[in-house]
């Protein structure tokens, strides 16, 4: 009789966390909109945001160099009908698609998606999730949709700039490694020159730098798949 309770309990407590994280997925608490979080990905649509074709300079972070042979992998097939898929694609921009509330890119070639607003000084939440060997990046304060601050997602950069770092502007103290294959949430603080990254609850870097006062959200699609959703950003004075 004990070991039937308890396995009712079990199957309880699972569905009841099930439903939470069905329900928390893409959405925003009545909590978290009091707090000014705003969504910034619907999990449905690919509103407020756009394909940008790579840049051609512009900044610190220019385009990303080739990956060396044998490091391309294997791209995601687009799922074609079956997906929300972004609109109006320029020349030589990549392919980003909605499916079962993730947003993913897939195909080739490689690139972004970049946020339609600009943004200053705000708190980003971002959840990603890739392979162990993925090269991608969350970009801040991206002026004119090129530059910017790129927060990295690549496990052996070869400058130095592995996860958790801001290429070009500052490598962590340690390697910080992200859960391969799995959900992993950045945070990402941009107030005024205070700039401030945590992965999964563990700040990586805590730097001051000025270089970028505003700019769009830009997301990297570069090498392996990579997917995002529970996108939100909560503005500060």
């Amino acid at each position: 009789m004990m070991r039937k309770q308890v396995s009712f309990a079990l199957v309880a407590a699972l569905w009841s966390s099930a439903a939470v994280f069905g329900q928390a997925q893409n959405t925003l608490s009545a909590a978290d909109r009091a707090q000014g979080w705003q969504l910034l990905f619907d999990g449905t649509t690919l509103a407020g945001w756009h394909v940008s074709a790579p840049p051609q300079g512009g900044g610190r972070t220019g385009p990303p160099p080739a990956p060396s042979p044998g490091q391309v992998g294997t791209p995601k097939p687009c799922a074609g009908a079956a997906a929300a898929s972004a609109p109006d694609v320029p020349p030589g921009g990549s392919h980003w698609e909605v499916v079962d509330g993730v947003l993913t890119a897939c195909g080739a070639p490689t690139g972004y998606l970049t946020s339609d607003r600009s943004f200053k000084n705000f708190v980003l939440s971002i959840e990603f999730r890739c392979g162990a060997e993925t090269n991608s990046g969350v970009f801040v304060r991206s002026p004119r949709e090129s530059g910017g601050y790129e927060v990295q997602i690549w496990r052996q950069q070869p400058a130095g700039y592995n996860t958790g770092a801001i290429v070009g502007t500052a490598k962590t103290a340690r390697e910080y490694a992200f859960k391969a294959d799995q959900w992993n949430r950045y945070q990402i603080t941009a107030d005024g020159d205070h700039l401030v990254v945590e992965l999964n609850g563990e700040t990586t870097l805590d730097i001051h730098d000025a270089t970028f006062a505003e700019g769009h959200l830009r997301l990297q699609y570069q090498q392996f798949p990579i997917a995002f959703r529970n996108i939100r950003i909560r503005a500060l004075p």
